[in-house]
């Protein structure tokens, strides 16, 4: 059985943050994702993140932490940021930290790669100790125009590149893929043991999944037969409230 997870940064944000918790489980969702709050206390995080066994499947590294990857001098910092990060999701028992794309200005393209390769390499063994899968993903150009990643095939790049998947895996972000590549059923069978969570959006209104170009009841049968484990993240924009939108949710669950 499908079984969903709720990003919050984009759904019930008609509702402060920590009670969207409780609003995802009552709506269905098994899971939450989200970008780490600066200023929300850990204790009553953790109190709100495991309502009624709510669990937090993916932690979201805020842009600016993860943008001191993209620098050899900033190494360090980022280094610390993943450790802090590391500490708060094994108090949530999270084990999954995405780390988000970046814009790279053609000038400084490969010395802000090889920076980001170098500050994920020195990531793999604090992240294998503590038992984190870090995630990477790719962001739509036509969104953030030159982004790192920009593509399945620079994620893949960069994990071979890695060449540990007992560290790293895809975010498999359909909505992004399905605007600027295709292929979704082709990529979910070559590359199944190397996703490790998905998300999805309706294409192209990035709306509720329930109308658009995309066929959601075969392409969630499919990671399913493939034997996909992890939770399907909605990522999404709703059209009015979160609640309203969620009849296309109710076959699944």
């Amino acid at each position: 059985m499908v079984s969903f997870c709720a990003d919050i940064d984009k759904l019930f944000t008609e509702l402060p943050f920590l009670e969207r918790c409780k609003a995802a489980k009552e709506n269905g969702f098994a899971s939450i994702e989200f970008t780490f709050p600066e200023k929300t206390g850990l204790g009553e995080l953790g109190d709100a993140a495991a309502y009624k066994g709510l669990k937090v499947s993916v932690i979201t590294m805020p842009e600016e932490q993860a943008a001191l990857a993209f620098e050899k001098k900033s190494k360090q910092k980022f280094l610390d940021a993943l450790d802090d990060l590391t500490d708060k999701a094994d108090f949530l028992e999270c084990k999954k930290i995405f780390i988000p794309a970046k814009q790279l200005p053609p000038d400084t393209f490969e010395a802000q790669r090889e920076a980001f390769a170098s500050a994920l390499h020195a990531a793999a063994p604090r992240a294998r100790r503590a038992g984190i899968k870090i995630l990477l993903g790719f962001e739509n150009p036509q969104d953030l125009p030159e982004a790192y990643p920009a593509s399945t095939l620079e994620v893949l790049e960069l994990l071979d590149e890695l060449n540990d998947d007992k560290v790293f895996a895809y975010l498999f972000d359909i909505y992004r893929a399905q605007s600027c590549e295709g292929g979704l059923s082709n990529t979910i069978d070559s590359l199944i043991s190397l996703i490790g969570h998905v998300r999805i959006a309706g294409v192209p209104t990035g709306e509720e999944p329930d109308m658009g170009e995309i066929n959601y009841d075969y392409l969630l049968s499919l990671l399913e037969m493939q034997g996909y484990q992890g939770h399907i993240g909605c990522s999404y924009t709703p059209r009015t409230t979160t609640a309203a939108g969620l009849k296309w949710m109710q076959k699944y669950v």
